[in-house]
């Protein structure tokens, strides 16, 4: 089991981070606000989780999105150990989506994020 504290260092980087979004996590916050709206549940910006920013978290549903920008290509080793940590720390589901389809494919998203939503709704329920 790996322990991370979510540091002042790194909770300041965080509320930097929610301030300068990128176009991407724009695009999946308008999304993620659509679905608060269906739903019921918030999805919350760059917040850190045992000692790394995740994109988006939304705690009851224990679902965490990460937006993939091209940089993921070359880490993407990296990011399998970081999911399967986040995973096993969180019991959380999660979900990829690539900085493209947020921002050119917002329906495919937004129908894809409802299908993660239902199963987390269920398994909690």
């Amino acid at each position: 089991m790996i322990h991370r504290k979510a540091t002042k260092r790194k909770i300041a980087f965080a509320k930097k981070m929610r301030r300068r979004l990128t176009r991407a996590e724009k695009a999946f916050k308008v999304i993620a606000s659509e679905l608060q709206e269906d739903y019921g549940y918030k999805f919350w910006p760059q917040v850190v989780l045992f000692g790394w920013v995740v994109d988006f978290w939304c705690p009851k549903l224990k679902l965490l999105i990460e937006i993939d920008g091209k940089s993921h290509e070359q880490s993407a080793d990296y990011d399998a150990m970081r999911s399967e940590v986040l995973t096993e720390e969180t019991e959380a589901t999660v979900v990829r989506f690539s900085n493209f389809d947020c921002i050119n494919n917002p329906a495919v998203v937004k129908a894809q994020m409802r299908q993660h939503i239902r199963r987390a709704i269920k398994a909690i329920a």
